[in-house]
């Protein structure tokens, strides 16, 4: 098998991952926009539903995010009365994120779709090629 180091175009492997997550994000956005929520946002719900009462420092950094794009991100997640910040018991100045009622009730809606999405995805492979493929993956993510 040979490898492509002169010309980075659709036949190297970076260039189909990255058109693959393209296309697959323009598939979520879609189903996620009826919950008026976006993909980043449901990833954000969807790490808190797990570890809820985080502090933001923690959230950013399992979200592989900046300070300022977490705390933009749930600005927005606040505004629209999905996640609720508390100061904390130990430090007044940290603040730990937990979803609301309303919060919990679209993660897990939304929940499902992205259940049914990866589904879609497994139906096309066989389990050998799936499990092929989540370790490459995983081979390819811890290398960046």
């Amino acid at each position: 098998m040979g490898k492509i180091y002169d010309n980075i175009d659709e036949k190297s492997i970076s260039w189909k991952i990255s058109e693959l997550a393209h296309s697959l994000k323009l598939k979520m956005e879609k189903e996620f926009k009826k919950y008026g929520i976006t993909t980043e946002q449901w990833a954000t719900l969807s790490r808190l539903y797990n570890i809820e009462g985080c502090n933001q420092k923690k959230l950013a950094e399992i979200s592989s995010k900046n300070g300022a794009t977490i705390t933009r991100l749930l600005n927005v997640l606040e505004d629209k009365k999905l996640v609720k910040r508390k100061n904390s018991l130990n430090d007044k100045r940290e603040y730990l994120i937990y979803l609301t009622k309303k919060g919990k009730i679209v993660y897990k809606d939304a929940k499902k779709v992205a259940v049914d999405h990866d589904r879609e995805l497994e139906a096309m492979l066989t389990e050998q090629e799936i499990k092929k493929l989540n370790l490459s993956l995983d081979k390819l993510t811890s290398y960046y």
